[in-house]
């Protein structure tokens, strides 16, 4: 199990942890109270970040097959000409593409800071939706559109943050980097790995990176929390294989090898992985506790961090595990998403199978998991096996760079009732490969988003407030000028 050193935990002690003062009204969520950065007019570069969220959100790029290299040439022409800045497109064939563009210090006496946000988007069913997923509708204050949230929206705020740091170059005292990648969302490593491997000389002399995979979350019409991913659990894929005698679907047979895949894998699904904490998720419930209203949720986040035995963890976690996304920060978790079996209605198949998708804790044994899930399921025609390689896990990011510390500033100056703390994301970012070539990486989804919208993420009618896209604007710029100016 990752932890952090003992000097790193103690630099926690600095993170905000205002509590609310009472409710506001829901238009006064993104107003900003505190004087806007020198020389950073938000009116016109919240407008412009929307003009860039609506062009490329109608830049197709669902994956597969991608396309990115057509987003990466549209946000290459947007920087051209920009003073000091220094363009990559990299071509790497069939239609996809990153990006990198260096805005050069005029005297840089710093390590770069790199930003990061990828260009491809899952797919959409459009029938789904009540508007075309892959065209930016604004309808009642919100922008629809399939990666507005992931990533598209992150991406058009540093496009714009790019152009208003470069009114400062004379000023930057390191290189500001930002990296588009494509890929994130699956299939062949075109993305941050085949930049790190085929062009590490355009990004490898990062300090620190700022990417996806944290929250800045609204309820009651506030922002209570600014959540700064830190780390991420690891992405697997485990398949059980069932097989069986085939037959004439007009005499049962009972050992039907649907019929035990079908036992195992619901006897998986609803078997909860042990409890393992770590020190980013024990200090992300004590600091969410103070801003959480339900009262035996509260009291569950400050015990689960401090109990001495294993019945008081389970307890607490037991609470907690009410809301899917705490139990899933808790725990190794397994999602069954696939089911693969039959060829016609009147044959019994000889074989089935299913996919769990496995989010595996940073320190976890996953060869461990997966020897409890064959224990669990109990079905001796069940085989189970890893659908890949193993991985290495990468370091926790310390909270004490100064990157870091620029992104607990900005969230004080901006949010300053929300608590900002760690925060271990459950899903996959291009994060991880930086972590492991050395690089510390933050995470965060700039766009403050309530959860019925946060949970919108790859699914149908992804949306977000127009008046978001101005207050991540502003957050993204304070971060990088931060450190930059």
């Amino acid at each position: 199990m990752q932890t952090f050193a003992l000097g790193t935990i103690l630099t926690l002690t600095t993170v905000s942890c205002g509590l609310m003062r009472g409710a506001a009204s829901p238009e006064d969520v993104y107003k900003v109270n505190a004087v806007p950065p020198a020389g950073f007019e938000r009116a016109a570069a919240a407008a412009r970040t929307l003009e860039f969220v609506k062009v490329y959100i109608a830049t197709n790029t669902e994956n597969p097959p991608g396309n990115e290299l057509s987003l990466a040439q549209i946000i290459a022409n947007e920087l051209a000409g920009l003073p000091g800045m220094e363009i990559s497109v990299l071509d790497v064939g069939g239609g996809r593409g990153n990006l990198v563009a260096r805005l050069k210090a005029t005297n840089p006496i710093a390590a770069p800071v790199l930003v990061m946000a990828h260009m491809d988007v899952v797919g959409a069913q459009a029938d789904k939706w009540s508007m075309p997923p892959f065209q930016a509708t604004i309808r009642d204050g919100y922008i629809y559109g399939r990666g507005i949230i992931d990533d598209k929206g992150m991406l058009a705020v540093s496009t714009t943050v790019m152009q208003e740091l470069a009114k400062h170059r004379h000023l930057l005292k390191r290189d500001v980097i930002l990296l588009a990648t494509a890929a994130e969302e699956g299939g062949p490593d075109l993305g941050i790995d085949w930049v790190l491997e085929h062009h590490p000389e355009l990004i490898d002399d990062a300090e620190f990176a700022l990417n996806e995979g944290g929250r800045v979350r609204v309820r009651d019409g506030r922002i209570v929390s600014v959540n700064i991913q830190t780390t991420e659990k690891v992405p697997y894929n485990v398949v059980a294989t069932s097989r069986g005698p085939s037959g004439h679907g007009s005499v049962p047979l009972p050992d039907n090898a649907l019929a035990a895949l079908a036992r195992a894998v619901s006897r998986v699904h609803d078997w909860r992985a042990p409890v393992h904490l770590n020190a980013t998720t024990k200090l992300y419930f004590e600091r969410l506790a103070e801003v959480e209203p339900e009262r035996d949720m509260a009291r569950a986040m400050k015990s689960i961090g401090k109990a001495k035995t294993e019945k008081a963890i389970n307890d607490a976690a037991d609470v907690l595990s009410r809301e899917p996304l705490h139990n899933a920060v808790l725990r190794t978790g397994l999602s069954l998403t696939m089911l693969n079996g039959g060829i016609r209605t009147n044959v019994i198949p000889s074989e089935g199978e299913a996919t769990f998708n496995v989010r595996v804790l940073p320190g976890d044994d996953l060869f461990g998991v997966i020897a409890d899930m064959r224990r669990v399921a109990d079905e001796p025609s069940v085989e189970w096996r890893l659908d890949g390689e193993l991985k290495t896990d990468p370091p926790v990011s310390p909270v004490n760079t100064a990157l870091f510390r620029s992104m607990e500033s900005a969230a004080n100056e901006m949010a300053p009732d929300a608590v900002v703390l760690p925060f271990m994301s459950t899903g996959a970012t291009d994060g991880a490969a930086l972590r492991r070539k050395g690089i510390p990486t933050y995470g965060i989804l700039p766009l403050p988003l309530e959860m019925i919208d946060e949970l919108r993420m790859h699914g149908d009618e992804e949306r977000a407030p127009v008046e978001a896209l101005g207050w991540a604007t502003e957050y993204i710029y304070r971060v990088l000028a931060g450190v930059a100016l």
